[in-house]
C-alpha cells in the first residue's frame, strides 16, 4: 500500500466520520418511529423510546425482524425493557 492510496483512504474514513452522526441520528429518529408502531404488537404500550439507550433500541428492532417466534420476541423485548412478562401481560 502506498502512502497516497492510505492517505485518501484516510480522508474517506474521516468524511464519513463526520457526516455519520447526522446520518444516524435520522435514521434513529425513524427506527424509533417503527418501534413505536411494533411495540403495541408485542404489549409493550406507553414505551418512552427517547429513554432508551440506542444499544436497547437496536436490539429491540432485531428481535422484532428476527425469525423468533412472537412470544420469545416478547419476552426479549421485556428483558431489554427490563419489565416482566407477567407484569406487562396482567395489566
Amino acid at each position: 500500500m502506498t502512502f497516497r492510496s492510505a492517505f485518501s483512504g484516510s480522508l474517506i474514513a474521516v468524511a464519513l466520520a463526520v457526516s455519520t452522526p447526522v446520518v444516524a441520528q435520522d435514521n434513529l429518529e425513524s427506527i424509533k418511529a417503527d418501534l413505536a408502531i411494533e411495540l403495541p404488537r408485542y404489549g409493550y404500550k406507553n414505551v418512552d423510546l427517547d429513554s432508551l439507550s440506542t444499544v436497547k433500541i437496536m436490539h429491540i428492532r432485531h428481535l422484532i425482524y428476527s425469525n423468533k417466534s412472537q412470544s420469545q420476541i416478547r419476552g426479549h423485548i421485556g428483558a431489554v425493557l427490563g419489565r416482566s412478562l407477567i407484569g406487562t401481560i396482567f395489566r
